[in-house]
């Protein structure tokens, strides 16, 4: 993704000056994807409005996304001059997978998408695309209102959009309740919390192109909800949101609770829980196993370090009260089963390895991921530190108490000693890579973008685990592999099985460790 000049304070987008409508000219191309499945004639209104707009026609594009309509969809006489109707291959369906296809196919570098019920003013697109402009980061959210009726023909809709009337004729005031209230209360998204992507609609909203691309675009698998998930994606990566007024488009038509309502708590609880942490209250009803991108991204590097101690730090932090998160591990995997002698140089390692290869929560890396996304925290822990239980939980709720977007824990013992130990919040690390100067620090560039808080915390909470870890036997030479008999059973059921239960291994364990017993007796007589 490009960088990004100017530097705006967590959502606060009134730092951002676009130019005035009509007032100004554009030089990036914009696409209007639009997903349809039949409704011909709602089609053909919503592209005859478009015929009506200020952006320059030879700077936009409209792609129709014609999913399984039947009889398929046509492309009518009144609409843009750059206009087509697109098939998606076979494969999927559904919203998701038209939106996806149709940013896929398309060219522009501002990506606008609009329903094909909708009818929009003359200023829709350029009202939008100005934020772009300015700020490759702006996403947009254009003013959405509900029409039970329209305008009886192509000819109509584009002559009411010429003349400036589409707002008498269509406004009757009906709109999405939890964007109007969520705009109210966060001062029109300036002062919106992590939380602030509910506002996100597909109905009508663009973005650039390279944000949409660093997101990893709208999940084609997804029919319902796939505007929530996808706006939930472009906060952790930085985007800021705003509403944009100027840009009103209208539902024509009758329209059901699935249109104007979020989605259902079952559906939010059962399929968009699994990849989003936030809100809470769906997530915590998600059983462990099932949640795909975790509340919190941790990152150990354990490069170099003992085995005792990297079981140390993750151990306990597998053991955390914050059952949401997962831990990667950062080393040279590669090489750690490589090399005549790589298993006396790597041992560590490999046993680390050896040890989490089957913890879902645990995965292992040759390099640190330079922010958590699409987790909303990236969690680092230097290998030397060990976390108490309830050390993550205190984490998570300082920096959501202060809204920071870096929270750093220290050691009560020693205040100016810096543990290393940092929670990132995704969002503000992502967008503070953008914008950092060279030379300058990360952490300070994240505190001026999103602000920073400091915990100091008692040994319960953050403890030093170099002072207690054992001190590793010194390193030995690998001796010539020894073929070993495998000695017979031991003679008794009763007896062998007694002994096992005694030292809590396997039935198989009894030969398994005599023959290891009298292996390491030959070894001892043949150095002696």
């Amino acid at each position: 993704m490009e960088r990004v000049r100017t530097r705006v304070f967590r959502n606060d987008w009134s730092v951002l000056t676009p130019p005035g409508i009509g007032r100004w000219t554009p030089d990036l191309r914009v696409s209007v994807v639009i997903p349809a499945r039949n409704g011909q004639r709602r089609l053909d209104l919503a592209l005859a409005s478009l015929a009506a707009q200020t952006y320059p026609g030879d700077l936009m594009e409209v792609v129709v996304v014609d999913d399984r309509s039947s009889p398929p969809l046509r492309l009518p006489a009144l609409r843009p001059a750059h206009c087509r109707v697109l098939t998606p291959p076979d494969g999927g369906w559904g919203a998701g997978y038209a939106r996806a296809y149709g940013a896929h196919a398309s060219t522009g570098d501002i990506l606008l998408w609009m329903d094909a019920d909708m009818v929009v003013c003359p200023e829709f697109v350029e009202a939008q695309a100005r934020w772009q402009h300015v700020h490759a980061e702006a996403v947009t959210l254009g003013r959405i209102r509900f029409s039970h009726t329209g305008p009886d023909s192509p000819a109509e809709a584009l002559a009411l959009a010429r003349a400036g009337a589409l707002h008498r004729a269509l406004d009757a005031g009906r709109h999405h309740e939890w964007v109007h209230r969520l705009l109210t209360e966060s001062d029109g998204l300036r002062d919106a919390d992590h939380l602030g992507f509910h506002a996100y609609l597909g109905a009508a909203a663009a973005v650039r192109r390279s944000l949409y691309e660093a997101t990893g675009g709208v999940d084609p698998g997804l029919d319902l909800g796939q505007d929530t998930e996808f706006g939930y994606r472009l906060w952790q990566a930085g985007a800021v949101m705003l509403p944009e007024p100027a840009a009103t488009g209208w539902h024509v038509g009758r329209a059901g609770t699935a249109r104007t309502r979020l989605p259902s708590e079952r559906f939010r609880t059962e399929v968009l829980a699994e990849s989003m942490p936030h809100p809470h209250a769906y997530r915590e009803r998600v059983p462990v196993h099932r949640r795909r991108t975790p509340l919190v991204h941790t990152v150990v590097d354990v490069s170099g370090a003992p085995y005792d101690l990297v079981r140390a730090c993750v151990d306990r932090l597998l053991a955390s009260a914050e059952t949401d998160l997962a831990v990667t591990l950062v080393a040279d995997w590669e090489g750690a089963g490589q090399g005549r002698h790589a298993a006396g140089l790597h041992l560590d390692l490999r046993l680390a390895q050896a040890t989490y290869l089957s913890e879902p929560r645990v995965s292992f890396a040759d390099s640190a991921p330079r922010t958590g996304f699409p987790s909303p925290f990236l969690l680092q822990v230097p290998v030397s530190w060990g976390l108490g239980q309830v050390a993550v939980s205190r984490l998570l709720a300082s920096a959501e108490r202060a809204r920071a977007g870096l929270t750093e824990l220290f050691s009560a013992t020693s205040p100016t000693r810096d543990a290393g130990v940092r929670l990132w919040r995704t969002r503000a690390l992502a967008r503070a890579i953008r914008v950092r100067d060279e030379g300058e620090d990360l952490g300070d560039v994240v505190a001026e973008l999103h602000g920073r808080y400091r915990i100091h915390a008692g040994e319960e909470t953050l403890t030093d685990l170099s002072l207690y870890r054992s001190v590793p036997p010194p390193p030995r030479t690998e001796p010539d592999p020894v073929e070993v008999a495998a000695p017979l059973p031991p003679q008794g059921g009763r007896d062998a099985r007694e002994d096992t239960g005694r030292r809590g291994g396997a039935r198989s364990g009894g030969w398994l460790r005599s023959g290891w017993e009298r292996t390491r007796r030959r070894l001892r007589r043949g150095r002696g």
